[in-house]
């Protein structure tokens, strides 16, 4: 499955477990964000993994921009946005984009002390 918005992010049940790849490659987008935010520039991180492209750098970042926007910025809502059930799920997925990025500063505090 591609996400309309950014083609180049896939989700395959195959592939690492369900969790969004940079084009079905075995790049999770997390991955490739934890890369860049220790500090890798893109090119650094394009010469120990040659499969990933310029492009492939924005769409992670898209992504990650597109799901952590407010639950009111939301473009493409389903049309019972309204109800309990869809909301909980939003609150949800919130949640649980929440705790990510905190592993991911703990992780990246952990190996770069300052």
């Amino acid at each position: 499955m591609n996400f309309p918005a950014i083609p180049r992010i896939t989700i395959h049940p195959a592939i690492c477990e369900g969790q969004p790849t940079v084009r079905g490659l075995r790049y999770p987008v997390w991955q490739v964000l934890e890369w860049m935010a220790s500090g890798g520039t893109t090119d650094e991180i394009q010469a120990k993994h040659p499969a990933l492209e310029p492009e492939d750098f924005r769409a992670c970042l898209a992504f990650a921009a597109g799901r952590l926007k407010p639950l009111g910025h939301v473009v493409e809502a389903p049309q019972d946005e309204k109800s309990e059930l869809w909301l909980l799920g939003r609150q949800g997925q919130w949640l649980a984009e929440q705790e990510f990025l905190k592993q991911l500063w703990e992780r990246n505090s952990a190996s770069n002390p300052a």
